[in-house]
């Protein structure tokens, strides 16, 4: 057999290796959605965190009402610190409401290549955060994961928090909040609503950091 034969019969054979492969794509882009944090900078880390009460920094990737803002842990005025009760994994920065009675953020969580999962009753999901407030003051965050089908309908939701200052003692701090279920068929996407509202004073001082959604499949 000559050269040219040889080169021709090994490009044959490794063809024939190819097409007889099974085809992974869609389970690893299906795959690709599970066991990981979906929430787009749920820890306040993407940018720097206002320095101070008197200062508002938007975080990236969520729509924001209000002076909803990322704060620096230890800020002046007040702050959760780096001793407060809190996520031991806390970066730099953490959520806060701003000199205003009430602000939000808002992202949305697409659920793309699971959906045929879900449609089959095979997802579930984790949603957790870390919600808390300053010291005996009322002021309150929430944490709402809110499913919808492809026409915007909702097809439920759960809530984390709020944390009252019994609950944390009267202590400025951030604690644990989370809840588990299987996502509801029909739902292609999961919108995640930050809310935190003052009840005293002129700062909103309720907090939220590390929000976090991962679904599994079951």
């Amino acid at each position: 057999m000559n050269s040219l034969s040889i080169r021709y019969a090994a490009l044959s054979l490794a063809m024939l290796l190819v097409a007889s492969l099974p085809v992974f794509a869609p389970r690893a882009q299906a795959a690709g959605i599970y066991g990981t944090n979906l929430v787009l900078n749920g820890d306040a880390e993407a940018g720097a965190g206002a320095p101070d009460n008197g200062k508002i920094v938007a975080p990236v990737d969520w729509s924001t009402t209000g002076e909803f803002t990322a704060v620096q842990y230890g800020a002046s005025g007040g702050f959760p610190d780096k001793t407060s009760p809190g996520p031991s994994d806390r970066g730099k920065n953490l959520f806060e409401g701003g000199n205003v009675a009430k602000s939000t953020a808002q992202q949305t969580v697409a659920f793309d290549s699971a959906r045929a999962d879900i449609n089959a009753g095979k997802v579930r999901y984790a949603f957790s955060a870390w919600i808390g407030g300053y010291e005996d003051q009322g002021d309150y965050a929430t944490v709402t994961l809110t499913f919808r089908d492809a026409k915007g309908a909702t097809l439920g939701s759960t809530t984390l928090g709020p944390v009252t200052p019994a609950e944390r003692k009267n202590v400025t701090g951030l604690l644990a909040r989370s809840q588990t279920g299987v996502v509801p068929q029909g739902a292609v996407e999961g919108l995640v609503t930050i809310a935190i509202t003052r009840v005293v004073g002129t700062y909103n001082d309720g907090s939220v950091d590390d929000v976090s959604l991962v679904l599994t499949k079951s």
